[in-house]
């Protein structure tokens, strides 16, 4: 005896035959169809993946084109002119050259109150600064703070004489005339020295100290004051030059005359200050001890 599962695979071959028996006997039929494909199973869906919510992609807002925006202008830049940078010491050298001594004669005159010799200092400045190739406001500066009233028969404490003070050690150096008491050698003998000690320390205000005294030796008090007070002046000097040169108003001689005297003494007095100035003052004389007084008596005439 077979087993069923033998038997039927018997079974099925037989119908088998016989089908194809059938199909050629009749001389064709319709084809057999192909069997499809089973599906593929599906998982189950998850309850907790659909519950989540979806997630959108972000999408950036586009402007609307409907609307046509009006061209915003915007303010054109204006553009300030630079600042224009002038050399003050060039510039007094124009005037200078263009206008000789004075501009600074009529500086000097207002502030000191002297036009007569304020003119003939002005013209020995002028000289001597271009011959040394230094500012004549410089120079004229030294000659206000050693002698502001332009006296030119000063003498200081120290014996310093003229209008810029110079030691009786000097008289005749530099090429210079030994008349220290006449304005062009007393202004000559003070800016060649001055130059001198410009070559030798390679500063302004070294130099302004050596020539005021005030480096090995303290011989007048408070002389460290002295560079500064010196280029302050110059500075204010050289402003009111210029402010004079543009100026064409009144010509120069007519404001040189028209600058107001100041009082003077009959004889010049020694006053003992703070740098070495001799001035002519209405106070008696005063000298730093009882030899100076004895050998200023001896030295200057009166």
């Amino acid at each position: 005896m077979r087993s069923p599962t033998v038997r039927g695979r018997v079974l099925s071959v037989c119908l088998c035959a016989a089908a194809l028996a059938g199909s050629t006997a009749c001389g064709g039929g319709a084809p057999v169809a192909p069997m499809a494909a089973p599906e593929p199973a599906t998982a189950p869906l998850d309850s907790s993946a659909a519950r989540r919510p979806k997630i959108k992609p972000r999408t950036r807002p586009q402007p609307a084109t409907a609307v046509a925006r009006k061209p915003v202008r915007m303010p054109t830049p204006v553009h300030k002119p630079a600042p224009v940078r002038c050399d003050s010491a060039a510039l007094e050298r124009a005037v200078t050259t263009e206008h000789a001594h004075w501009p600074l004669a009529i500086a000097l005159a207002r502030r000191s109150g002297n036009p007569d010799v304020a003119e003939q200092a002005a013209a020995a400045l002028v000289t001597e600064a271009a011959r040394l190739k230094l500012d004549p406001s410089l120079l004229g500066a030294v000659l206000l703070i050693e002698n502001t009233p332009l006296n030119p028969s000063a003498v200081s404490s120290q014996g310093a004489l003229g209008l810029m003070q110079v030691m009786p050690v000097h008289r005749g150096n530099y090429g210079c005339a030994p008349d220290l008491v006449n304005i062009a050698d007393n202004i000559c003998h003070g800016a060649r020295i001055l130059k001198h000690m410009v070559r030798r320390t390679k500063s302004v205000p070294l130099a302004l100290k050596r020539y005021n005294g005030c480096v090995r030796g303290r011989n007048t008090p408070r002389c460290y004051r002295y560079p500064n007070r010196v280029l302050r002046t110059a500075s204010r000097l050289r402003r009111e030059i210029l402010l004079i040169a543009a100026d064409s108003s009144i010509g120069y001689e007519e404001a040189l005359a028209s600058v107001p005297r100041a009082r003077r003494s009959s004889r010049p007095q020694l006053v003992m200050t703070e740098d070495s100035v001799g001035t002519e003052v209405l106070a008696p004389m005063r000298c730093a001890s009882f030899f100076g007084c004895l050998r200023h008596r001896w030295t200057v005439g009166y």
